[in-house]
């Protein structure tokens, strides 16, 4: 009989309890209290994976799942499609609440957690109730990084997009706009000027470096890459410091350190990520820019982990959906004694930015200089 913890501390008792053996709840609190419980905080590839190995290798324990987000688990990858048009957004959702039901989660969509109090373990939502573990898992992620270093840059009509809600917004603002403007050339920030541009918007791209994907290809290699990519509709200002931006007669102005000023409807900063561990320094677990963790995942506290894109591993974080899948079947598998501790994979980069196969290009700019 499944007995979720939001019941367990919140149920009162009967006032009338004739023996404690044939008192119903008392049996089920016994029944309860035996099981280990889990709690795991993200819904994200870590959070989700970690509960569903969790559930594969130990049957008999108790599952509970928190996420600030009130939808079922979807993949992030594909945002950019939908954007541009290419998916439906029923079509991200990689889960439905029937998914949860089926491995006997308890799961809390749209839930804040306020603080963890590793002294008497346990958390403490936004709405006051407290749920006790065993094992505490933190899989909060990561969350899009807006530079403190531009001014306007929390300006209406400047967006970030890292979940669906983001999306939806920036959507909306594309149906009533001509053209926009795209902070960071990186990965995410080309395959967002794409999704625009095929869209029918005019799209100006300001990248700090001399040259797109720096830490992908060469600067033959980039030339290529660029030249691909430029269209009438499709701008690059490379080598640009964006300073500024300025609300400006119902849209906002970009400007950049060399002066130029970009008239645009709306902006999107893709800046890169910024782990989210706000919750972790809050509550006195060791950080620098991740939740520090050994090779079982292991936090500063005893029996509070961190997996994904939030934790430190080896003195680096990994910003990537499969290393955040394996982390969280790995954890269960150390849970479980299967195995002793995490080695990581070897993750291959992504080849393409929307069409554009960049091992191909790798090949053309060897041929050019042959």
């Amino acid at each position: 009989m499944e007995f979720p913890g939001k019941y367990i501390f919140h149920q009162p008792f009967s006032q009338s309890v004739p023996s404690f053996a044939n008192n119903p709840y008392i049996r089920i609190l016994s029944a309860y209290m035996q099981k280990e419980k889990f709690i795991i905080i993200g819904n994200g590839p870590a959070g989700f994976y970690a509960a569903k190995k969790i559930r594969a290798e130990i049957p008999d324990c108790s599952i509970t799942m928190f996420d600030r987000e009130p939808l079922p688990f979807y993949t992030k990858i594909r945002l950019p499609d939908l954007i541009a048009g290419k998916v439906e957004e029923k079509k991200l959702f990689l889960s439905s609440l029937e998914d949860y039901k089926k491995f006997a989660l308890d799961i809390h969509l749209g839930t804040e957690i306020a603080s963890v109090n590793h002294k008497d373990r346990n958390i403490v939502t936004s709405t006051g109730q407290i749920f006790y573990y065993d094992k505490l898992v933190i899989a909060t992620g990561a969350k899009a990084f807006r530079p403190p270093t531009i001014k306007g840059i929390s300006h209406e009509g400047v967006y970030v997009l890292r979940t669906i809600s983001d999306a939806r917004k920036i959507m909306e603002k594309m149906r009533i706009s001509q053209n926009a403007v795209v902070l960071g050339g990186g990965l995410l920030g080309l395959e967002l000027a794409q999704a625009l541009n095929a869209k029918g918007l005019k799209v100006n791209v300001i990248e700090f470096f001399p040259r797109l994907l720096p830490k992908q290809l060469n600067e033959t290699e980039a030339a290529i890459l660029l030249k691909k990519l430029e269209s009438p509709s499709l701008s690059f200002l490379l080598d640009r410091i964006t300073t500024e931006i300025i609300s400006q007669d119902g849209g906002l102005l970009a400007k950049t350190n060399r002066g130029d000023e970009i008239k645009t409807d709306f902006t999107i900063v893709s800046a890169g990520i910024k782990t989210e561990i706000n919750l972790a320094e809050y509550s006195g677990l060791k950080t620098e820019f991740g939740i520090i963790v050994n090779d079982r995942f292991e936090t500063s506290e005893k029996d509070i982990y961190a997996i994904g894109d939030c934790a430190q591993f080896d003195g680096k974080t990994f910003g990537l959906w499969a290393a955040a899948k394996e982390q969280g079947e790995a954890l269960a598998e150390i849970f479980s004694g299967k195995r002793p501790s995490y080695k990581p994979s070897a993750f291959n980069p992504i080849p393409k930015v929307t069409g554009v196969n960049l091992d191909e290009i790798r090949k053309e700019a060897k041929q050019g200089s042959a």
